[in-house]
């Protein structure tokens, strides 16, 4: 835990209000690269060459499916892996139910740099997605971007940023400096928990409320969304923000910590994993 508060301190220094507008983020020097962790069985490990440097990925093909297929991302946290989030998630899992093919990008050093300029992260992101295409038959209509505390972060700016590219985004744990303004941006559904000490759902230092950037992530051109009750399940509320075309369902979990819902150390309930197939289903 406090290796990645060490982390989030490098990530969050210097933070712009604009994300496009500013120059990379530094890379922070770091004395060894972690232990690589072996993926599932069934999940592969790729590489591709992208920006003068080999990057990696995970990808899991259904062993069953036929036609062209739904495409997830799933991103992982700071300091982490796709084989740690391919664990945490169970998306593998889900995928090999539903026929989805589910892919686990790594970060450069163990993180995504999406803070000050998302440009180059989400040019990656279209290069994996790309390669993807290119070995499996992708849905090109329904690719789903997912992720974990700075991994909700990189998906959050493929929602706002490349809604070209993705046709949803399910952020988890995540924290965030400014509202998204880009229109069109993607349909959200976000899990954050009242007892997340990491990134506090009410926001901290230049960490905006989750809320407020949920309702911006639900409010289209010209229109503020106001929230919506739903039914509540397993004792958690969740939210609707919607108009001007724009939706954002928010689930703030009772006690929940910096984790994934219904996955290992998580909040029991909500399953988070079920809940954003089952948003991502209602989007075709």
């Amino acid at each position: 835990m406090l290796r990645l508060a060490v982390l989030f301190a490098v990530l969050l220094a210097s933070l712009p209000t604009v994300a496009r507008e500013r120059p990379r983020d530094p890379v922070p020097r770091r004395q060894a690269a972690p232990q690589q962790i072996a993926p599932l069985p069934g999940t592969q490990r790729l590489e591709i060459e992208f920006d003068g440097a080999t990057r990696s990925y995970l990808l899991h093909l259904p062993r069953v499916s036929t036609g062209d297929r739904p495409l997830i991302l799933v991103f992982h946290g700071l300091g982490g892996q796709g084989a740690q989030v391919e664990r945490l998630s169970r998306f593998t899992t889900l995928g090999e139910e539903h026929g989805l093919i589910i892919a686990y990008p790594n970060g450069a050093d163990g993180m995504w740099r999406v803070l000050r300029d998302p440009r180059t992260e989400i040019a990656f992101a279209r290069a994996v997605v790309a390669d993807i295409t290119r070995r499996a038959p992708v849905d090109r209509r329904r690719i789903f971007a997912v992720g974990m505390s700075n991994g909700a972060m990189m998906a959050a700016a493929l929602g706002c940023f490349a809604p070209d590219l993705v046709a949803g985004v399910g952020l988890v744990s995540g924290g965030y400096v400014a509202p998204c303004r880009n229109a069109p941006h993607a349909p959200a559904i976000l899990f954050n928990g009242t007892a997340d000490t990491m990134l506090p759902i009410e926001g901290r230092r230049l960490m905006m409320p989750v809320r407020d950037f949920a309702r911006s992530l639900g409010s289209g051109p010209n229109c503020r969304a106001q929230p919506e009750p739903l039914e509540p399940v397993s004792g958690t509320q969740p939210v609707r923000f919607a108009c001007g075309g724009a939706e954002a369902v928010l689930w703030t979990i009772p006690g929940g910590n910096h984790g994934w819902p219904g996955g290992p150390g998580g909040a029991p309930h909500p399953d988070a994993t079920r809940e954003i197939w089952r948003f991502f289903e209602t989007l075709r």
